[in-house]
């Protein structure tokens, strides 16, 4: 079960969630980023600095 943690990627940020699979993470970490860091849309460089940290 894929897996990821904000503060991994050098935010200050408790946010943490596990999805069954790495689409439905991707969409979680979408919404968070969107509801809690006014990010409407996370650049490809945001999204692979993302990936290097699921687990």
């Amino acid at each position: 079960m894929p897996s990821f943690k904000c503060k991994d990627t050098g935010l200050k940020c408790p946010f943490e969630a596990s999805e069954a699979n790495e689409f439905d993470l991707e969409q979680k970490i979408a919404d968070h980023a969107r509801e809690a860091h006014d990010r409407a849309h996370l650049s490809a460089d945001e999204w692979t600095k993302i990936k290097k940290v699921i687990h």
